[in-house]
């Protein structure tokens, strides 16, 4: 029995928190942070590492939302691909309901998952795609605090996962600083993905009994 597990990096350590515990999800491939900038990427990318993984596994995981780009996938594939019902990691991490009650309470929100606080303030410029601007005398963080003027609340989900001694909170707290905004906390939680799991290992199973 064999379960993929392709996932984008900021998910690296929940990800990991959950397949130690699960010896058949043993193929984890991770993705390089960022594509979801780019959703039509994220899809092909996604979908050429599914192909090389589909020979190898009864089951793929996806370590994404939705990302506006996982309804794209089709269904041509040899295996059963799953991922969590949410948006973005945001969605995954806090589970879809509480992201869209935090927005809904204060709409100017940037959130900090643990994977994006620890990249620092520079994770920011990516997100804002202020790396793409040419002029080399713009300072990159007056620039994004302009671009979030509508921004008040940076929000640390907190995974209580051990991240070998580094203090990500601290981290937040910096980020927010930067960006001008109030660092607020909140306690996440793997469930969402700890779901897909348990459905991967069940399809995985009766793919094992079926194949004798």
């Amino acid at each position: 029995m064999a379960i993929g597990v392709i996932y984008c990096e900021t998910l690296d350590a929940e990800i990991k928190a959950l397949a130690a515990d699960i010896p058949e999800a043993n193929k984890l491939v991770p993705m390089p942070w960022g594509l979801h900038i780019d959703p039509d990427r994220l899809l092909a990318e996604v979908r050429n590492k599914i192909l090389h993984l589909q020979d190898h596994v009864d089951v793929i995981v996806l370590g994404y939302g939705r990302c506006q780009a996982m309804d794209r996938l089709g269904e041509d594939f040899k295996v059963p691909i799953l991922w969590p019902e949410a948006e973005d990691c945001i969605g995954v991490l806090l589970g879809q309901q509480r992201y869209e009650e935090e927005l809904q309470r204060e709409p100017g929100t940037w959130f900090l998952t643990p994977g994006w606080t620890r990249m620092g303030t520079d994770f920011v410029f990516r997100e804002l795609q202020i790396n793409h601007i040419g002029q080399k005398d713009i300072d990159p963080l007056q620039l994004a605090r302009r671009m979030l003027e509508g921004f008040s609340r940076a929000l640390y989900i907190d995974m209580n996962l051990d991240h070998k001694g580094e203090d990500l909170e601290k981290k937040a707290r910096l980020i927010a600083t930067d960006l001008d905004l109030r660092l607020e906390r909140v306690t996440g939680s793997c469930a969402l993905l700890k779901e897909v799991f348990d459905h991967a290992v069940a399809l995985s199973g009766q793919s094992s009994v079926e194949d004798k």
